[in-house]
């Protein structure tokens, strides 16, 4: 798996890249949005994710595991 932060530089990602990128489908990132467990901004209805917000979850996953 990539990491993000080697990725080409982004600011936003949108809920399907974020899920290809940890191997899960779209609603489970909705759900983690809606939990309050990821961080996301909405514009016009569009979700977007921060990048700083996705190498923050990252580690937290690996703090909790």
């Amino acid at each position: 798996m990539s990491t993000i932060s080697s990725a080409p530089t982004k600011r936003y990602y949108r809920v399907n890249e974020v899920a290809i990128y940890f191997s899960v489908c779209e609603q489970t990132i909705y759900r983690l949005i809606d939990m309050g467990d990821m961080k996301a901004i909405r514009l016009r209805g569009c979700i977007r994710v921060p990048a700083e917000e996705l190498r923050q979850f990252e580690e937290r996953l690996r703090d909790d595991s």
